[in-house]
């Protein structure tokens, strides 16, 4: 019984892959996400296995991540992570972080470049109404660059 139980887990890596490792910065995040959390009246943080999105953004060949802070819920705080105008997101590429407050994000390969495009509430893109913008960000000599509209 052992043996097949071995045999099951090591097909599983095969056929899945190992788990991805987060960085240390990403790892600190959540662990700042749940102090949060307990902070406001005691709540516990739950997040979903899709939290850290692990990929090669910059096309440099080391992983970066992407912190998708939808996926959180605090026991205390309904709107602790997320509100009507959308959700914490963390890009981390290169020990560089980048923060924005999206309704949805995608990543786009567009030839040899890979962006992230962003859905933005309208109080993200200099106005007060509801009515939304986009944002493309990609990775150029070792920055972050954007065009908003």
């Amino acid at each position: 019984m052992k043996r097949i139980f071995v045999l099951l887990i090591s097909t599983a890596a095969v056929l899945f892959g190992a788990a991805p490792q987060a960085s240390e910065l990403s790892d600190q995040l959540i662990r700042d996400a749940r102090q949060s959390c307990a902070a406001n009246q005691g709540g516990q943080l739950g997040y979903q296995p899709g939290t850290i999105r692990v990929i090669d953004l910059n096309r440099d060949g080391i992983e970066d991540e992407i912190v998708d802070e939808s996926t959180y819920s605090c026991t205390s705080s309904a709107t602790q992570y997320c509100d009507a105008t959308g959700c914490g997101l963390k890009v981390i590429v290169n020990n560089q972080m980048l923060e924005r407050h999206v309704r949805q994000w995608q990543i786009i390969d567009w030839d040899n470049d890979r962006m992230l495009l962003l859905s933005l509430h309208g109080s993200q893109c200099g106005t007060q109404s509801a009515q939304g913008c986009y944002e493309a960000i990609t990775w150029v000599d070792g920055d972050f660059r954007s065009v908003r509209r």
